[in-house]
């Protein structure tokens, strides 16, 4: 729900909600259907308008990090995958 920022994995709704830049990140990733997102476009999905003048690399793994904390509160599976040298995909199908 775009609205609320509500995320349910597997029917377990995450609680509280993402914050904006978390939510962003995660909407990029689950509407890419597994693609890979580069950095670039994690910069401009999450600091849309900043064209990634002060966004380090440090941020966009910071952000990862703390996305995948929040995900592994409700399911273990590792659902952000890093592609080296390329950046990150959502693996939607633990199961």
């Amino acid at each position: 729900n775009t609205l609320h920022r509500s995320v349910a994995i597997r029917g377990d709704e995450l609680l509280p909600p993402l914050s904006l830049a978390q939510f962003r990140l995660l909407e990029l990733l689950h509407d890419a259907n597994g693609a890979v997102c580069s950095r670039d476009a994690i910069v401009e999905a999450v600091w849309p308008g900043t064209e990634g003048i002060g966004v380090s690399e440090q941020a966009i793994d910071a952000l990862i990090r703390r996305l995948r904390d929040r995900l592994a509160e409700v399911d273990d599976y590792n659902y952000i995958v890093t592609v080296r040298g390329h950046g990150f995909r959502l693996d939607n199908d633990p199961h």
